[in-house]
């Protein structure tokens, strides 16, 4: 088996390498010199194991994570099993026992299946109301006594800490992430900040140029503590899914896996003709990411100076792409004024709203409160 080296000057990296020249099962095709090196090994079936030190600066969760779903098995060099577990490593050799390496079974693990649903709330450019719609939807499932967590996820600067008026200089998406990166799953959990009875809020990125701090792998961990801890999570993603080169896809990266992984997938748009147009746009986009899955979309703003009726409407998105909205909400500036004076959930700011009304009665059709009715 060929072998990578991270040691990262570690006392035992001399005996290791003693070790591998006289070895007869390793062989080490590179010593590397840091985690940006040991990275550059993805792709290039240079290695199907990596020796690393626990110490090596830059060595957490999201690295050994992007290494394993590239099929290189990691190992832990001369560490306790603590020091291992921290890091999500579950092997740990002496340098005696190195060649136990090649007996490993090297392959990409599968994700964990999540206890509670996952709805991500997506929608394209031109701010169609994402945030809002995650917000009243989040709101409308705990007033009805579900333990529902609220994660901001949107990589170019989050807006539900500003909405309900959780300011501070830390976010807790971006604490959370840390906590996991280090090993800390079980303090994910104390980020998210009780905005209501049974909803919390998983606080978002205070600025866009923040988006490299929220790795999707991390992101993976906070994802899977919080269906674990929850009766169900809803996540305000980000617009972009775009693919090819270039700094974009990296950046929404965190979005796509969001989308690929959600049980329920809502898409908000904008209702007037440059809004519908992006969100015709955007279902075609979001069925090359999410293939198979039939999104619940939302018409948002609705109002009668755009002299098209609900049915006009639902009929040209049908046309256009094969779903049908499910719900038009109609738009209430009133509503989100005093809301946002009063650094609450339009739900609680004004109750008799025609908005919260016509969102109670979606979020009545969502899997999670027809489950729990049953």
């Amino acid at each position: 088996m060929d072998v990578v080296l991270a040691a990262g000057g570690a006392a035992w990296e001399p005996r290791v390498l003693t070790h591998l020249n006289g070895s007869q099962v390793l062989r080490l095709a590179r010593r590397c010199v840091d985690v940006a090196d040991l990275l550059a090994t993805i792709g290039t079936d240079l290695a199907q194991a990596a020796l690393v030190s626990v110490n090596l600066p830059g060595l957490d969760r999201d690295v050994i994570d992007r290494l394993t779903r590239a099929g290189i098995a990691v190992v832990a060099v001369e560490a306790s099993p603590e020091q291992a577990a921290r890091l999500g490593m579950d092997r740990s050799f002496g340098v005696e026992d190195l060649d136990a390496v090649a007996d490993l079974d090297v392959a990409v693990p599968v994700a964990p299946s999540a206890v509670a649903p996952l709805i991500a709330v997506w929608g394209p450019t031109g701010a169609p109301g994402r945030s809002s719609v995650a917000l009243a939807v989040a709101s409308a499932l705990a007033a009805r006594d579900v333990d529902t967590v609220l994660v901001d996820a949107d990589v170019d600067g989050g807006a539900q800490a500003h909405m309900l008026g959780v300011l501070g200089d830390v976010s807790g998406l971006v604490a959370a992430c840390r906590a996991a990166n280090q090993g800390g799953v079980a303090e994910i959990d104390r980020h998210a900040e009780i905005v209501e009875p049974a909803l919390r809020l998983l606080s978002g990125l205070p600025r866009a140029d923040m988006w490299p701090q929220i790795r999707p792998s991390a992101l993976d961990l906070v994802l899977n503590r919080l269906t674990e801890s929850a009766d169900v999570v809803v996540v305000d993603c980000g617009h972009g899914i775009e693919a090819g080169g270039g700094s974009g896809p990296d950046r929404h990266r965190s979005t796509v896996a969001i989308l690929e992984r959600a049980d329920e997938i809502i898409v908000v748009g904008r209702a007037e003709p440059l809004g519908l147009t992006r969100l015709v746009r955007a279902l075609h986009d979001l069925a090359a990411v999410a293939s198979g899955r039939s999104p619940r979309v939302l018409v948002n703003m609705t109002r009668r100076t755009l002299g098209w009726s609900d049915r006009e409407v639902d009929a040209t998105i049908t046309r256009l792409t094969g779903l049908a909205p499910q719900a038009h909400l109609p738009f209430d500036q009133v509503t989100w004024d005093a809301a946002a004076l009063t650094g609450t959930t339009p739900r609680v700011a004004a109750p008799s709203s025609p908005f919260v009304a016509r969102v109670e009665a979606f979020a009545s059709t969502l899997r999670i409160v027809e489950s729990a009715a049953r």
